[in-house]
């Protein structure tokens, strides 16, 4: 039986290794956000204070995992805006691309993030017989903590 999948497969994996950050947006130079929630080889998941625009460029410092006070560098920019507003969202938070990361750093992140597990999925993925019978996809998966309160002042920066 051939199955069709309407999403496209990730190139890397993310894992759950949170770490502190600084993402600077260019436009401003203002900062975004201190607290990466998840990591790739190719972007990483920021939790952001202030609101940020699609496709907006942005330069990130962050602390490496593991052992060892490494900092590492990348450009990247905003590919997804998460809003906060589902049940299991982690926040206002944005997916960064990386768009110029030095090779010897992608290649100390790699090492760096191996034996990281992935993040927990916080919904429920609908299979095709959920969609077909309009079952909602809003509810927490199993092992899954409500998410806390949103930060103060992200929602006035959004309303501005």
């Amino acid at each position: 039986m051939l199955v069709s999948s309407t999403h496209r497969s990730r190139r890397t994996m993310r894992r759950a290794a949170r770490t502190t950050c600084q993402a600077v947006g260019l436009e401003g130079f203002r900062l975004l956000g201190e607290r990466s929630l998840d990591l790739s080889m190719r972007g990483m998941l920021v939790a952001c204070d202030d609101r940020v625009d699609l496709g907006e460029e942005v330069v990130v410092s962050f602390k490496a995992p593991g052992h060892g006070n490494m900092w590492m560098d990348a450009e990247a920019e905003v590919a997804r805006i998460i809003q906060g507003y589902r049940q299991g969202d982690p926040g206002y938070a944005v997916g960064l691309r990386f768009t110029y990361f030095e090779r010897h750093a992608q290649q100390e992140l790699l090492a760096r993030l191996a034996g990281y597990p992935p993040p927990v999925p916080r919904r429920r993925v609908l299979t095709p017989r959920d969609r077909m019978s309009g079952v909602p996809a809003l509810e927490l998966s199993p092992g899954t903590r409500p998410v806390p309160p949103v930060p103060k002042g992200v929602f006035r920066a959004m309303l501005a």
